[in-house]
């Protein structure tokens, strides 16, 4: 190991091996106050009793360094004067030769190598403004320019894709003295495990559950179930706000205020992911993928804080239910609001017009699956699933008493049988149907009787539906960051959607994605799959070897 620091004092060089030796504490105050890193005090004698340490330093300013060696914790010599740059390296060499047992209990040399290059790649994130080489037999595992960008750190270790689905934390004080910064993935791009998050706190790598779970409550159903961003999530807070002496190897930390911490975490990712959101681009064949090109924001996303009201004055009132079995469209009613005519805004795609720049427009579907459109010079592919999905599950979450909640009575009850080892499981859902507008009664032990369904599920939900509905919510455990109500309405909007192969009208495709344009969130499927794909003009030209577009 070597750094271009301050170097060490000649006479503390002896010192610095001694048990309990620290440089981090000199009055009592400074056990609050800690800034450091540092060593615990044990560490480098622990190392040098059971390797051959050479420890060679040179404080700045000075014309030469010292130098000292130590076999199995004695030294090897005397102190030496020797010429060496600014700063201190540490060599380790023979590690447990002294120690057969030891040696013995040792993994193989790929799988320690690993364990190193995971310390390291955790420093290179805690510390990007640090340049870190890592080398072994000759190859290097690790390589960071020290340009203070955790992009590019993120990049080297996850790859070129990756680093285009980053998007910025920017630096912001969210509460008081505390700050929280660094890089997230979109949501498109996700790994299997939680391996590629990492929280750092004053520059410390630490192992925060309470964090990693706001982290995930921050992307809500932005992900697939089972899958995790990549992230480093940086925290700068005055050291009396935290207790780093919990565990030996200060991995683990104790905040002051968890709860409130834990929501700024939250806080922050969700204000970046309700931002602009990139989508995967179009991959050529035997081609990297292209930069992710974002839509443009949606009439949601920029007034977030309008209320759906007014939202919904600004396009077509009627929504688009699930086809039938033959194929014949089947239209939800009206949600028999009265809307005065002002403010009340044509749809885009009736209004017999060329689009303007920026502005999507319809040509087909595809294979009874996907939309087709154009905006400017990319084709979009719509998954229409996906896209109903959404609005569905936009209008079931957020329709204000009064409109869903207000049932529509039922013809004919539907009845619902509740198997015994989910009876509890099912009461814990009641409140949650019951606000969204199912009505409910007991009829026995294990039975329900279905008398009113939502308005929103009015004519498309039968008995059947309604079986399997509740099957799916019995079995599926809830997920990090889903409240109860937040799981069953995007049960109810999967199911409810259009299906694919089902053939649209093109009233009913253009009313479909003016809706779901208008919807926060479009992007992506409750489910965290991505609605739409893009393909570029150049990427096309290029697929089909044309040149400057003729």
């Amino acid at each position: 190991m070597i750094d271009d620091g301050e170097g060490i004092d000649p006479a503390d060089l002896p010192l610095i091996f001694q048990r309990y030796a620290t440089s981090k504490i000199s009055r009592l105050e400074d056990l609050v106050t800690i800034n450091s890193l540092g060593f615990r005090g044990e560490a480098l004698p622990s190392i040098a009793a059971v390797s051959r340490v050479t420890l060679t330093s040179r404080r700045r300013g000075k014309s030469s360094g010292r130098t000292l060696r130590l076999e199995g914790g004695k030294a090897a010599g005397r102190l030496r004067e020797v010429g060496a740059p600014e700063g201190t390296a540490v060599r380790v060499e023979d590690l447990f030769y002294n120690t057969p047992a030891r040696l013995k209990f040792l993994k193989s040399p790929p799988v320690e190598s690993g364990r190193i290059s995971s310390l390291l790649w955790e420093l290179a994130l805690a510390h990007p403004r640090v340049s870190f080489t890592l080398q072994s037999n000759g190859r290097n595992l690790l390589q960071t320019a020290g340009d203070g960008s955790i992009t590019h750190i993120l990049g080297s270790l996850h790859g070129l894709e990756c680093a285009k689905a980053l998007l910025e934390l920017d630096e912001r004080t969210v509460g008081g003295p505390v700050k929280i910064f660094g890089s997230i993935s979109a949501p498109y791009y996700h790994r299997p495990t939680r391996r590629g998050i990492t929280i750092i706190v004053n520059g410390r790598v630490v192992r925060a559950p309470s964090l990693v779970y706001a982290l995930e409550r921050g992307y809500g159903n932005l992900l697939p179930r089972g899958r995790y961003p990549v992230a480093a999530i940086r925290i700068t807070m005055p050291p009396n706000m935290l207790d780093i002496n919990v565990h030996p190897s200060k991995s683990t930390v104790r905040f002051q205020n968890p709860g409130v911490l834990s929501d700024l975490v939250y806080r922050a990712v969700r204000g970046v992911l309700e931002g602009k959101l990139p989508l995967p681009s179009f991959k050529e064949s035997g081609a990297k993928t292209g930069t992710p090109t974002p839509l443009p924001d949606s009439e949601g996303s920029r007034r977030e804080a309008a209320s759906v009201k007014d939202i919904y004055r600004r396009q077509d009132r009627q929504e688009i239910g699930p086809l039938a079995a033959e194929g014949k469209p089947v239209i939800v009613e009206d949600l028999k609001e009265e809307i005065g005519e002002e403010g009340h805004q044509e749809s885009l795609f009736l209004q017999g017009r060329e689009p303007e720049k920026g502005e999507m427009h319809l040509i087909g579907q595809f294979l009874h699956s996907y939309l087709v459109a154009q905006r400017g010079e990319e084709l979009i592919l719509i998954d229409q699933h996906a896209a109903h999905e959404r609005v569905l599950y936009h209008r079931l979450l957020t329709d204000p008493v009064g409109r869903q909640s207000t049932a529509m009575q039922l013809t004919l009850p539907l009845e619902l049988e509740i198997p015994a080892p989910y009876r509890e499981r099912f009461a814990g859902l009641l409140d949650t149907l019951r606000g969204l507008g199912f009505k409910l009664e007991a009829f026995g032990d294990n039975n329900y009787i279905i008398r009113a369904l939502p308005l929103l599920l009015k004519g498309t939900m039968g008995q059947a539906d309604l079986d399997n509905l509740i099957e799916e919510l019995l079995a599926e455990e809830p997920e990090p960051g889903l409240n109860k109500r937040e799981q069953v309405c995007r049960n109810i909007a999967c199911q409810q959607a259009i299906k694919a192969r089902q053939a649209l009208t093109r009233r009913e495709m253009e009313r479909l994605l003016d809706e779901w344009l208008a919807t926060p969130g479009y992007q992506y499927c409750p489910h965290g799959r991505p609605c739409l794909v893009g393909f570029q003009r150049k990427a096309l030209d290029k697929l089909f070897r044309r040149q400057g577009g003729n």
